[in-house]
C-alpha cells in the first residue's frame, strides 16, 4: 500500500449520483490511512458552477480568449480541524464520515459541452502543514425539474409552420414551393416520441433531390470577459433522409423521433440549451435549401392532459421495449412527481470527462464523469389518454423567401 490516503466518496441509496434541485443530498466519505498523517484539517467541499471558455482568431492575427463563470453552490464542512496552530496526527486505519445538506431549488441542470460546463462536485481536502493540500474529487448530476404542465405559453397544443419560396423574380418568378410541418405538441420528455408530419407542394420547375428531417440541439455559450459574446454549437440528435419531390409535384412525410436522454431546455445561465425539429428541402442545382424549424421544449415532468391523438403520437405506438418488460430494479422512485418509470441515462455520443481543474493542487484521484438525465419508459399501462378535444393549432408563418441558415451537424459557429 502506498503512503497516500485512500479515499472514496459515495452517495446514500443513489447509484448514479443523480439528485434533483431541492432534494436532500447525503453520502459517506471513507478514508483509509496507511500510516500516521499530520493534517491541519480534513474538510468536505461541495461546489456547483458554470464555466465557459474558448478562443477566436481574427484576420489581423489577434486571438481573443472568451470566458465566463457563474457560481451556484458553495458548501463546506470539517471532518477534522486543529484548534491550534499545531497539526493533528491522524493514526493509521479507516475513518468514515457522513455528510448531508439540502440542495437549493434554483440549481441549474448539469451539462458538459464543447466550450463549457455546468458541474457539481464533492471534494475531500487534506490540509497539510508546510505542504500543498491533497484532494480527492467526484462529480454528481443535478437535474432542475421542468414541469411541462406549467410552461407558458402552453406546449400541449399542436403547431403548424409554413415556408413559401419563390425562385427568381419579376416575370421569371416561379410558382411557390410550399413546405408545411406539423407537430401535435411542442413539449416532450426523454423517452417520448415526436411525430413530425411534413407536406410539400412544389409548384416550381425546380426538383427537390431529397428531404431531411432532424431533431437538433443548440447550445449557446455566453462569455462575460473580455466582453459579452456568444458562441453557438448545433448538434443533430436524430435524423431521417427522405425521397425528393419532382418539379410541379407534391409529397407527404411522417416520421417519428425518439427524444433521447438530454438536459432540459434552459435559457437563464451562461450556457443555454434549446431544441427544435427541422425539415430541409435540398433543391437541385442551388446552394440555397428552404428550411422549416419548430422549437420544442424538453422537460422532466411529462404533459398529463393529452388528447388521444397526442397520446398515440408520443407514447402508445412508441417502444419496442416497454416498461413492463424491463427489470423493475433499474427504475428509480427518485421524486414524487416522476410517476412514470424512468432510468437515469447518459446522453448518446457523450464521453466521460476529466473533472480535475488546472488550478487545483495535488490530487489523490478523480472519477471520470458524464451527467445522467431521466429517461422515461412508457407503455399503455403507464399513461391513460384523457378524453379531450383535439387542441387548436398554432400557425406560424416563416419568412417567404429566405430561411435562417443553420450550420451542419455538430459544427461550432459563433453568434456575432
Amino acid at each position: 500500500m502506498g503512503s497516500s490516503p485512500a479515499c472514496t466518496i459515495s452517495f446514500d441509496d443513489n447509484l448514479h449520483g443523480v439528485f434533483f434541485a431541492g432534494q436532500k443530498f447525503t453520502g459517506t466519505v471513507d478514508i483509509d490511512l496507511p500510516k500516521a498523517k499530520k493534517v491541519k484539517g480534513i474538510s468536505l467541499k461541495v461546489t456547483g458552477l458554470a464555466r465557459v471558455l474558448w478562443s477566436e482568431t481574427y484576420g489581423t492575427g489577434t486571438t481573443i480568449v472568451f470566458q465566463g463563470k457563474e457560481d451556484f453552490l458553495k458548501h463546506s464542512m470539517d471532518f477534522v480541524r486543529s484548534e491550534t496552530d499545531e497539526p493533528i496526527v491522524m493514526e493509521p486505519g479507516r475513518q468514515v464520515y457522513k455528510f448531508a445538506l439540502v440542495l437549493p431549488t434554483t440549481l441549474p441542470t448539469s451539462f458538459e459541452g464543447d466550450y463549457g460546463y455546468i458541474r457539481y462536485t464533492v471534494r475531500v481536502v487534506f490540509e497539510r502543514p508546510w505542504k500543498f493540500d491533497q484532494s480527492y474529487k467526484i462529480a454528481f448530476t443535478v437535474v432542475n425539474q421542468l414541469n411541462l404542465n406549467t410552461v407558458s405559453p402552453p406546449v400541449n397544443v399542436a403547431v403548424v409552420q409554413e415556408h413559401i419560396k419563390h425562385f427568381y423574380c419579376g416575370p421569371c418568378r416561379s410558382q411557390p414551393l410550399t413546405i408545411n410541418m406539423l407537430l401535435p405538441m411542442t413539449g416532450y420528455v426523454p423517452g417520448q416520441f415526436i411525430l413530425a408530419t411534413v407536406d410539400i407542394s412544389n409548384g416550381s420547375s425546380k426538383s427537390i433531390a431529397e428531404v431531411k428531417l432532424k431533431l437538433r440541439r443548440r447550445v449557446r455559450y455566453c462569455s462575460k470577459s473580455p466582453y459579452d459574446h456568444v458562441r453557438s454549437v448545433y448538434s443533430t440528435l436524430a435524423k431521417f433522409q427522405c425521397s425528393g419531390v419532382d418539379a410541379r409535384g407534391s409529397a407527404g412525410y411522417e416520421r417519428r423521433f425518439l427524444v433521447p436522454s438530454e438536459a432540459p431546455t434552459r435559457s437563464d445561465t451562461i450556457i443555454r440549451i434549446e431544441y427544435f425539429v427541422e425539415v430541409t428541402a435540398k433543391v437541385v442545382g442551388m446552394a440555397y435549401s428552404p428550411q422549416v424549424r419548430i422549437p420544442i421544449t424538453i422537460g422532466t415532468v411529462p404533459l398529463m392532459n393529452l388528447s388521444q391523438r397526442q397520446q398515440r403520437a408520443s407514447i402508445v405506438e412508441a417502444h419496442m421495449t416497454t416498461a413492463s418488460s424491463l427489470p423493475r430494479k433499474i427504475f428509480h422512485g427518485s421524486v414524487q412527481s416522476l410517476m412514470v418509470p424512468h432510468t437515469f441515462e447518459k446522453s448518446a455520443g457523450r464521453v466521460d470527462v476529466n473533472i480535475l481543474e488546472d488550478d487545483e493542487g495535488p490530487s489523490l484521484g478523480t472519477v471520470p464523469f458524464s451527467p445522467r438525465y431521466p429517461m422515461y419508459h412508457f407503455d399503455t399501462d403507464n399513461t391513460t389518454a384523457r378524453q379531450s378535444a383535439v387542441p387548436p393549432y398554432q400557425h406560424v408563418n416563416a419568412a417567404h423567401n429566405k430561411a435562417d441558415k443553420i450550420p451542419p451537424s455538430s459544427t461550432p459557429t459563433t453568434d456575432r
